[in-house]
């Protein structure tokens, strides 16, 4: 004979089996198809954080084109190219919306085309990071690549500010920082830090002894505990020799160039030919699209030299022929006859 106790254990459990079937039942029926529906838009986007349905291989970004002042996201993808003497000499598209990851891969498509490296690089303050200064060092790129704060450092109003890890004394021998009261700031531990492609950094934090009594703390240091600095000697390294190449004539040359180089084409390409949208869907066919246009665009830009006319020391006035245009600006396109690329 069964007690009254197992009786009722015997029906919870049977009740607990079914009442478990028809859950296992509803996640089959309802949750699984909508799990399965998330990981195929995960494999879609891959390292991407969003896609549209009408071109999947785009990416919602910011637009410099932000008509409702709203910081709207549009479906684009961010192009780089490069230019010498106006000339579109390389191009690449990239899913990421900043330019700082852009740069590598960039440069690799270059190789690509052409079976080298460019030379020299000029860019903006967008591509200054350490993994871009060592992969151009390493290749012997020389780099006029700006960082982001190279026009603000040299202004009096940042070399004044003790607040700025910059403006503090370095003791590389002893491997320690002088605050501006003249505390040595020791090394008290390393750390890293990866990038969105994986590359990583190590950190260098300095730490000041004692700071409670100290008459600048309320300039330089807000925290409630001792001041603390975090330190990137790698990229100080590569700061200061881009720094160096950025003031020197050559760099004074590049840098007075580049706003009338790339600026220039897009604003030719977007304002004067009026091309601000791709005419095709899907990565292949946004990459051929642009392509053509390239070609187009660099041959009506020889044309348009070829007609301007020049005076030999006779006097006699010529134009060059079309024929010999045309093929020198495509020779520069498809074989890369330049090495200076402004990007």
């Amino acid at each position: 004979m069964h007690s009254q106790k197992e009786k009722i254990d015997a029906i919870n459990l049977e009740n607990r089996g079914k009442r478990e079937l028809r859950q296992i039942k509803k996640l089959k029926e309802e949750h699984l198809p909508k799990l399965q529906d998330y990981e195929k838009h995960l494999d879609t986007m891959q390292e991407r954080n969003s896609y549209s349905k009408t071109d999947p291989d785009a990416t919602f970004m910011r637009m410099k084109e932000d008509h409702m002042k709203n910081g709207q996201l549009k479906l684009g993808y961010n192009l780089q190219i490069s230019t010498e003497n106006q000339f579109i000499t390389n191009y690449a598209f990239s899913h990421n919306p900043g330019d700082t990851l852009t740069l590598i891969p960039f440069l690799l498509y270059g190789w690509l085309r052409y079976n080298r490296l460019m030379k020299e690089v000029c860019a903006d303050a967008g591509y200054g990071s350490e993994e871009n200064y060592e992969f151009m060092g390493y290749f012997g790129i020389s780099a006029y690549v700006k960082y982001n704060y190279f026009h603000v450092e040299q202004t009096k109003k940042w070399k004044g500010d003790i607040s700025k890890q910059e403006n503090l004394y370095y003791n590389e021998s002893d491997d320690y920082f002088v605050c501006p009261m003249g505390q040595h700031m020791k090394l008290a531990y390393k750390t890293r830090t990866v990038n969105d492609n994986g590359y990583e950094s190590e950190i260098s934090v300095y730490r000041a002894a004692d700071c409670k009594e100290c008459p600048l703390r309320n300039k330089y240091h807000k925290g409630k505990g001792n001041r603390e600095i975090r330190v990137n000697h790698k990229l100080r390294r590569y700061k200061q020799l881009a720094r160096e190449r950025l003031i020197s004539p050559e760099g004074l040359k590049h840098r007075s160039k580049r706003p009338v180089e790339v600026e220039a084409v897009f604003g030719q390409i977007k304002w004067n030919k009026g091309y601000k949208r791709f005419r095709h869907v899907g990565f292949d066919k946004i990459v051929m699209d642009f392509g053509i246009l390239a070609i187009a665009f660099n041959i009506g830009k020889m044309i348009a030299k070829g007609k301007k006319t020049k005076k030999k020391g006779n006097g006699a006035v010529y134009n060059d022929s079309l024929e010999r245009n045309i093929s020198w600006i495509v020779a520069i396109f498809i074989v890369g006859q330049k090495s200076t690329q402004h990007t």
